[in-house]
């Protein structure tokens, strides 16, 4: 990631002059296309040049439009935006002279991000030079990034098959990260957070930046706190204890390297999975695949095998408290997320009122996508509702006292700044502390202070835990 394409000014000037070189449509332009397809072929170039212009045009119009959900780093929600997103990023990260934007290297931000937003042209045409030594101007090194992406209405295949449950001890920690997938300061100290409690099992909710793309998620895999051999970096992540739900921002590209890289890495043959010990069950779902559903449209939908395998755990209605794990939200306090969730909460209604599984079968649900840290109020829902926050995607902090009218009720929202004044929330994650029956739940940010703890009980039922308590910061 880098902080100039984490600012929707840039992310615009870019697109437009991408985009108005792709109208100009000049020799250029065709000659360089030539090269990265390797062929004179008039017929290709063409196609290639309405490709990029079908994704660039409205991805234009979509950054203009898109209103900020309060992220301090501008990550859009649209596949094309979130794409042009990442080939920003990577340029600017492969150019040594456009390091330390922001804080290192001032006269960049004073200078070249003055040229980038007021001259787009002058500083597009600018020739660099790069980590590997090749010379280019900045505009063709994007479009050489761009024709490389996948197609917009590219969809990996959905994994084949089922999983078949996994063991989880009785007694466990558990750790749950949320918007992680990035490579920024934020990301990385909760990685060595994450480290210094020693949890035995590690999963992401979800959403490797900015797109998903095969670096991306390389990137994702370089970082992940869980190891083979906890003290060397270069060792793969540790298998049968590592687990990665789809995000969004996966799907950008399709969920070509999430399946392929992601879930090869962690030994996960799915993008669903269950976990369970004698008191609890931990079920990951896959609602990225579907635009934030579950259900499947037709019965020839690939989703369909995860649909049938989820009814069917929960229908198993033994001692086990079921908590469900996902990327999307089911429920908010914030009414544009809620209306997103609605597809999510109608079909987990309709999962709870299917015969043989119960309004009482989900005990809890964690989640993230929003960035936020929030525990809503208990007694409103059907099952213990937590967002946990982002682990690298810092929002401005919360200043609201309740949920937004016809909104999911709140009892706390995490408020914490990464400095007083700031302005700017804390990078966090949830840790889940298994003890027979008994569920220590601490919210744990990226400087390894704990926000505040719950305990729940498989036995007691999911109103009589210990209710949350929190606090001023308590390091660990």
């Amino acid at each position: 990631m880098h902080e100039a394409a984490g600012r929707q000014d840039v992310v615009i000037s870019g697109l437009q002059d991408v985009n108005s070189r792709l109208l100009a449509n000049s020799q250029e332009l065709r000659q360089h296309i030539a090269e990265i397809a390797g062929t004179d072929d008039v017929d290709t170039i063409n196609d290639k040049i309405a490709q990029l212009s079908g994704r660039v045009s409205p991805a234009l119009d979509q950054a203009r439009a898109e209103v900020s959900r309060g992220d301090a780093h501008y990550v859009s929600r649209f596949d094309s935006v979130g794409l042009f997103q990442s080939a920003l990023s990577k340029i600017f990260c492969d150019i040594p002279d456009l390091q330390g934007y922001g804080d290192k290297n001032p006269a960049w931000a004073i200078t070249l991000l003055e040229e980038l937003l007021y001259k787009t042209k002058a500083f597009f045409d600018r020739v660099h030079q790069d980590v590997r030594g090749k010379k280019q101007t900045l505009w063709s090194a994007l479009v050489s990034e761009l024709v490389q992406l996948p197609r917009s209405d590219y969809k990996a295949p959905f994994p084949s098959g089922v999983p078949t449950s996994q063991p989880l001890p009785d007694d466990v920690t558990v750790v749950l990260l949320g918007d992680w997938g990035g490579d920024n300061d934020a990301a990385k100290k909760i990685a060595d957070v994450v480290r210094h409690h020693q949890a035995s099992v590690g999963i992401h909710l979800g959403d490797i930046y900015y797109g998903g793309t095969k670096l991306e998620c390389e990137t994702f895999l370089g970082l992940w706190p869980l190891r083979e051999d906890a003290e060397d970096s270069n060792s793969p992540p540790r298998r049968g204890s590592s687990w990665g739900l789809n995000g969004n921002h996966e799907m950008y590209s399709g969920g070509q390297y999430y399946f392929d890289a992601v879930l090869t890495a962690f030994n996960q043959p799915q993008s669903f999975f269950c976990l369970e010990n004698e008191h609890w069950r931990l079920i990951g779902l896959d609602t990225a695949y579907a635009n934030g559903s579950l259900k499947p449209s037709s019965l020839a939908d690939p989703i369909t095998a995860q649909w049938n395998w989820l009814l069917n755990l929960l229908r198993s209605r033994d001692a086990r408290a079921n908590i469900l794990l996902t990327h999307h939200q089911p429920v908010s306090a914030h009414a544009p997320e809620w209306n997103d969730s609605k597809n999510l909460r109608e079909e987990v209604s309709e999962i709870l009122a299917t015969e043989g599984i119960g309004s009482d079968a989900i005990f809890g649900w964690f989640f993230g996508h929003e960035h936020r840290c929030a525990l809503y109020r208990d007694t409103t829902t059907s099952y213990n509702a937590r967002l946990i926050g982002n682990g690298c995607i810092p929002h401005l902090v919360q200043r609201e006292k309740a949920a937004d009218e016809g909104c999911t009720p709140v009892d706390f929202f995490n408020k914490q700044e990464t400095h007083p004044d700031s302005t700017v929330a804390v990078s966090s994650f949830a840790k889940l502390t298994f003890t027979g029956p008994e569920l220590v739940i601490d919210y744990i940010d990226e400087d390894n202070r704990t926000w505040g703890t719950e305990m729940w009980s498989s036995v007691k039922g999911r109103l009589n835990g210990i209710k949350f308590t929190e606090y001023d910061g308590i390091k660990q």
